[in-house]
């Protein structure tokens, strides 16, 4: 790292489906996503901050169609030089003597910490919407037959909680 001088510096990526390919069995393969990285060189240490917006390409939990997911998220990772090359957490150290580091591998993860455990989408205000009507209908239906269903455990579970 010794063409960066010392202080902040900004960087701007934009990632979609060539930078996800660059990883083996990606669970994210595309995606249009804005990355700031905010890179602060110390004589003994490096931080760098990450803000990650944007969509990626999943696949709706509640009815199964392809979504561009809208994900976001800030990240901090510290670099500390040393005599010795290891992880720890959120801090990284390698070696005094390094002259790059490739950042690749923790923006991808950056953006992997970013997909929300539920993928579902609020596809109302798309026009066409991108949702499987089929499938939602069908799941609208179970839910009203679960209702009509009348089971005789929840019954005396009920009674014995006052409801």
């Amino acid at each position: 790292m010794r063409g960066i001088k010392s202080g902040l510096h900004q960087f701007k990526f934009h990632l979609d489906a060539s930078f996800f390919a660059e990883f083996e069995g990606s669970l994210i393969e595309d995606g249009k996503v804005d990355v700031l990285l905010d890179f602060d060189k110390r004589p003994d240490m490096f931080v760098l901050d990450v803000d990650v917006q944007g969509t990626v390409k999943a696949e709706c939990d509640r009815c199964l169609a392809d979504i561009n997911l809208p994900i976001e998220g800030q990240y901090q990772l510290i670099i500390k030089l040393s005599d010795h090359e290891s992880e720890a957490d959120e801090v990284i150290y390698l070696p005094a003597e390094t002259t790059e580091i490739n950042v690749a591998k923790y923006i991808y993860e950056f953006v992997g910490l970013s997909v929300p455990m539920m993928k579902t989408y609020d596809c109302q205000n798309d026009n066409p919407t991108p949702c499987d009507q089929a499938v939602l209908t069908r799941l609208e239906q179970e839910e009203k037959d679960q209702k009509e269903i009348n089971n005789p455990i929840w019954d005396e579970l009920n009674k014995l909680s006052g409801n």
